[in-house]
């Protein structure tokens, strides 16, 4: 069988394990769950000036917000920008914050500067940016607006789900490079017990953890692809960074606080196991009152799975 007979076809199913240890469940609903995300990052321009609003009732919040956001960091291409090394390295700025990643890590700091030394009658460039690493070895390096909170971190690895989708083809342009304009809201703990789940492309064995398509920013984070806040007390962390351009709002706690959030999509997480229409109704009242519909199947080219109810509408921002 050739390489190309042996590629799954559209129909193949995605599987979802709890954790590494777990055994993997394929089901059909996870695939349109993951895709809803990478429609959306496609589709980001095309309702530019108003705030496109989707609203999902699903069975169990389990899962859904983190796959609708993996879905969304695969979808989104990295920052335009050169991270050739030596090229970034020889026009940074002294003290500028950079990023690079070499084949085990992710470092992130400020740079110090380039040197030049001789090892074993060879010529050696080493970059002082987080330590001394040689600029040889580094894949990509990019410049960021700010400093990220650890100075090193393994480099995340990706499998099945990485290569089905193409992002293998770029990692390290998109580990230096994020978009990170994704923001999800909800129960920490729960969205974490999330992130723990491993999905693949059918029974393949190295699927990818949800933690590393979404790489949160956390105090051990490099790099990173998305913002998680708690629920409980978003009041507090609110407006919202001007550079997130999706945010999911997990649950009816979360979902309370929509007429609050201006990025240019919000995706709002039913979760019908709990017995609270208060969100549903705010969400109905915004639609009724502001709202223009648009139609899922034809404007967003996405149809929901079995169990799972959508609609979607736009307000003026």
């Amino acid at each position: 069988m050739s390489k190309a007979e042996s590629r799954p076809g559209p129909n193949v199913l995605l599987s979802l394990a709890e954790n590494p240890e777990s055994t993997s469940v394929c089901s059909s609903w996870i695939g349109p769950v993951l895709a809803l995300g990478t429609r959306l990052a496609r589709k980001l321009e095309d309702f530019s000036g108003r705030q496109l609003i989707i609203a999902i009732s699903v069975p169990s919040r389990g899962y859904a917000a983190a796959l609708i956001g993996s879905g969304w960091t695969l979808g989104r291409p990295p920052a335009q920008v050169t991270t050739d090394p030596l090229t970034v390295l020889r026009a940074a700025l002294p003290q500028g914050n950079y990023r690079a990643v070499n084949a085990n890590h992710v470092m992130s700091g400020r740079f110090q500067g380039l040197s030049e030394k001789v090892v074993r009658d060879k010529l050696r460039m080493d970059v002082s940016l987080a330590g001394q690493w040689v600029v040889d070895m580094l894949e990509a390096v990019a410049a960021t607006a700010e400093g990220d909170p650890a100075e090193r971190m393994p480099r995340p690895r990706i499998g099945s789900i990485g290569r089905m989708t193409g992002v293998d083809q770029n990692w390290a342009r998109r580990l230096v490079a994020p978009a990170a304009d994704l923001a999800i809201v909800g129960t920490k703990a729960w969205i974490s017990d999330d992130l723990k789940a491993i999905l693949a492309r059918g029974d393949d064995p190295d699927g990818d953890s949800l933690a590393t398509l979404l790489l949160p920013r956390t105090e051990k984070s490099a790099t990173w692809f998305s913002r998680i806040y708690s629920s409980s007390g978003f009041a507090d962390q609110l407006p919202l960074p001007d550079d997130v351009s999706l945010t999911i709002l997990d649950g009816q706690g979360a979902i309370r606080y929509l007429n609050d959030v201006l990025s240019p999509i919000v995706v709002c997480v039913f979760d019908r196991s709990v017995a609270d229409e208060s969100a549903e109704e705010q969400v109905v009242q915004l639609r009724n009152s502001r709202g223009e519909p648009i139609a899922l199947s034809t404007q967003l080219g996405w149809v929901p799975p079995a169990g799972v109810e959508a609609l979607g509408f736009t307000v003026a921002l």
